[in-house]
């Protein structure tokens, strides 16, 4: 054994190589055994085209089947046939400010879709639809493919059914098939259904259609028809009143001039008949004079109640008309019918106009007959209803004639105030009535279906053609996996973990 020399060179060190930061699955892929087995990934899809290949014949026959069967499932679905109507609603503010310039609407009260879908599917009103359209006449057109061929089938018909049972069914199929939206902020109503039949999807909506216009309307008037009843019924009952009230107030009258008569006889033996004579002339000028008296009173406070009513009014819409304007633009039209309702009641009204007029005629006819007018100015007029109807002021000085002169002239101005405001309601049932055609339009109206909207035929053959396709494939697939056969070579490198010397092919 040789020595080297100290100080001399020795052997170089052998560089080891540095080891892969991986090992190879494959040498071909080159890809990290760690991560993504390209090499397994490339091997299934070939060993999946390889069993497809092998198993063409089986592949073909599910696939087959399978389209077929998604081909006999679209045919015996039960046909559904959509038919649709769509309807544009609009306010009317002008309208309502026409029939009642004194009244104020909130915004939401004369919403038109208001409630719209709850009309439509309450129960009265689909029981109606299934009536009107005749669905129980036509039962046997409802029915569906699967049940006729059941029917076929086993020949035996179904158990038979009485009318109110076809009725309870149907209604509650309806609800089930009802479409119905409502989009607030265009004011549309979309009213639809999906039926078996088209002509009678065609006839439900058609029905629906008319009940909704019909419920609307008959909503809208409904409150004012009940008003205006009330009303009447109030201003016959106060007429009534009215008129015990004056039978009461004549009573007193009479009493109290009974009274005086006595008391005035009395005095007349004591004074002569000059003294009874110029006293029954009296009584019979301040009877005509206190009569009209106090009809001219009682315009005044007409007109003076209609006054401070319109300048309140006025002071209301215009606060309205500034604290919209800060939202709305000059053009919209809240602004401009507010803008229009105050430009009417700085008019005079006709009312008003016919009360001013008549007040004059009575002034007239007052001096006419004598009387002062400065009594009229001064407010002398506000005696007592009782020497207005008989008596003079002797008359309408005692209590009991005040307090009964009081009261005829209370249930006056309330009658007065109601027979007013039923007017008024008669008018706006008249103008809303006929407003109708103006808030309600039919954006599209409902047309018979041409095609059945469900089932979707081309949508479920093509599933089923694409589901054929995955099922062929699988059982090929599935057939190599359960027979637990070596078919690739890449399967006995992997499983046996032994190298493929060669690969014969079998003829």
């Amino acid at each position: 054994m040789t020595v080297p020399a100290p100080g001399s060179p020795g052997p170089r060190p052998q560089v080891v190589p540095p080891r892969p930061a991986f090992t190879p699955e494959r040498p071909e892929t080159n890809a990290p055994a760690d991560l993504i087995d390209w090499g397994f990934v490339i091997d299934a899809v070939f060993y999946l085209k390889n069993a497809v290949l092998r198993h063409w014949f089986l592949a073909l026959v599910v696939m087959g089947t399978v389209s077929a069967l998604a081909m006999g499932v679209s045919k015996i679905m039960p046909r559904k046939y959509r038919v649709e109507t769509r309807m544009l609603t609009q306010r009317n503010f002008i309208i309502s400010s026409l029939a009642n310039p004194g009244r104020s609407i909130p915004v939401d009260a004369d919403q038109p879709t208001r409630a719209a879908w709850e009309m439509v599917m309450k129960h009265d009103n689909l029981r109606s639809i299934v009536a009107q359209a005749k669905l129980v006449e036509y039962w046997e057109l409802q029915r569906s493919p699967l049940s006729r061929l059941k029917e076929k089938v086993l020949r035996k018909p179904p158990k038979p059914m009485s009318d109110e049972d076809k009725r309870d069914a149907l209604t509650a199929m309806l609800e089930q098939a009802m479409i119905v939206g409502v989009e607030g902020g265009t004011g549309t109503v979309s009213i639809g259904v999906e039926w078996s039949d088209p002509q009678l999807a065609l006839n439900i909506v058609q029905e629906a259609q008319q009940n909704f216009l019909d419920m609307r309307q008959a909503a809208e008037m409904g409150a004012v028809q009940e008003a205006i009843t009330i009303l009447e019924k109030q201003v016959v009952d106060e007429a009534e009143g009215i008129q015990q009230a004056i039978g009461q107030l004549n009573a007193a009258v009479k009493r109290v001039e009974a009274r005086r008569k006595k008391e005035e006889e009395k005095k007349g033996r004591r004074g002569g008949p000059t003294a009874a004579a110029n006293a029954a002339l009296g009584i019979n000028t301040d009877h005509l004079l206190a009569q009209m008296r106090f009809m001219i009173q009682t315009k005044r406070r007409a007109i003076g109640d209609v006054e401070d009513f319109r300048s309140r009014r006025l002071t209301e819409l215009r606060n309205q008309l500034s604290e919209q304007r800060v939202i709305y633009s000059p053009q919209h039209p809240i602004i401009t019918d507010l803008e229009q309702r105050i430009s009417a009641l700085q008019e005079d009204s006709p009312q008003l106009i016919a009360l001013r007029s008549e007040m004059t005629e009575l002034i007239n006819e007052y001096v006419r007959n004598g009387g002062d007018p400065g009594e009229l100015e001064s407010g002398l007029a506000t005696a007592a209803l009782g020497g207005a109807t008989f008596g003079g002021p002797a008359t309408s000085d005692d209590p009991e004639v005040s307090v009964a002169a009081d009261r005829v002239r209370m249930l006056v101005m309330r009658h007065q105030e109601k027979m007013r405001r039923l007017d008024q309601a008669r008018t706006e049932l008249e103008i809303s009535r006929a407003s109708m055609k103006h808030r309600f339009s039919v954006l599209s109206p409902p047309t018979f279906p041409e095609r059945p909207s469900k089932p979707k035929v081309q949508l479920i053959v093509a599933a089923g053609v694409v589901g054929g396709i995955g099922m062929g494939i699988f059982a090929a697939l599935a057939l190599d996996i359960i027979r637990r056969r070596i078919l690739e070579k890449w399967q006995v490198e992997r499983i046996l973990k032994l190298p493929v010397l060669a690969e014969l092919e079998r003829r």
